[in-house]
């Protein structure tokens, strides 16, 4: 029951993907959610799935730091494939369970949908392995600025964004810590009905909340002790768009314009 992940952390490597315009990144990673919605096929989103593995590869991160990554994930990758194995009757009868008919319109379906999940996750979670909380900050900063004049705070939504990436492997420590030290203590946490396992929670949760709780109030202390009040931000470094990202915009481009060819083609 160990929280061992690295998920939210910046894993360094010498690559391509991780010399990418952070603006880029976080861009596309919006595009390529509204792109996995416009797949309506196993090809397209297998297509997608390639193009994922492909940069998985240029990002020289090894597959076993991705797969940990994505491990707290599973639970709900899992569920979209039971809920629609056990709840869409529709199609042919494969197998019965317990009195409930599994049709292979139901497999089509959760396996679709847990595919379109895992690829959502992955491009997520490579975004935070191959760039830095501060260039995610910055490139937050950056995309919001022209929305500055209708009043949105770019700089101040920028710096929870960095906050909350650099709190999530600082409270999976925590979590670890508390675990440990309830285990030590005699506690069990894998045995017991599900009832039983989620009242023993609550040994784990409540001082974890303590614990992110007095994490916040140190921090506020410390930034209104150095007179933080928001405003500009220098940057060591500028923001530009070089070759190697105008190349990864004519590959994506190229991809969509696949995927939008597959879905007309599907159409007909």
């Amino acid at each position: 029951m160990a929280f061992d992940s690295i998920i939210g952390q910046y894993y360094y490597r010498d690559s391509l993907i991780h010399a990418l315009d952070p603006r880029l990144k976080l861009s596309l990673l919006l595009f390529f959610i509204a792109l996995a919605f416009v797949a309506d096929s196993f090809l397209a989103l297998f297509i997608l799935l390639a193009l994922l593995g492909w940069t998985v590869g240029l990002s020289r991160i090894p597959l076993p730091a991705v797969v940990k990554a994505l491990l707290p994930t599973l639970a709900l990758l899992l569920f979209p494939l039971l809920f629609n194995l056990f709840f869409v009757q529709s199609g042919t009868i494969l197998t019965q369970l317990g009195g409930i008919a599994i049709t292979d319109e139901g497999l089509y379906r959760g396996t679709y949908m847990s595919l379109r999940l895992l690829f959502l996750f992955s491009c997520a979670t490579l975004v935070t392995l191959t760039t830095t909380t501060i260039a995610i900050s910055d490139a937050c900063a950056a995309m919001l600025r022209p929305f500055r004049r209708l009043g949105v705070p770019d700089i101040e939504i920028a710096l929870l964004v960095s906050i909350a990436l650099r709190f999530i492997p600082t409270l999976a420590d925590a979590y670890s810590d508390i675990l440990k030290a309830q285990q030590a203590r005699g506690a069990i946490f894998d045995k017991g009905g599900p009832i039983a396992r989620l009242r023993g929670l609550l040994p784990l949760l409540v001082p974890l909340f303590a614990q992110a709780f007095r994490h916040g109030e140190d921090l506020a202390v410390a930034m209104e002790s150095r007179c933080y009040h928001g405003g500009e931000r220098s940057h060591y470094r500028e923001l530009r768009m070089r070759k190697a990202d105008y190349g990864a915009l004519a590959v994506v481009g190229a991809v969509a314009l696949l995927i939008g060819a597959l879905r007309l083609f599907h159409s007909f």
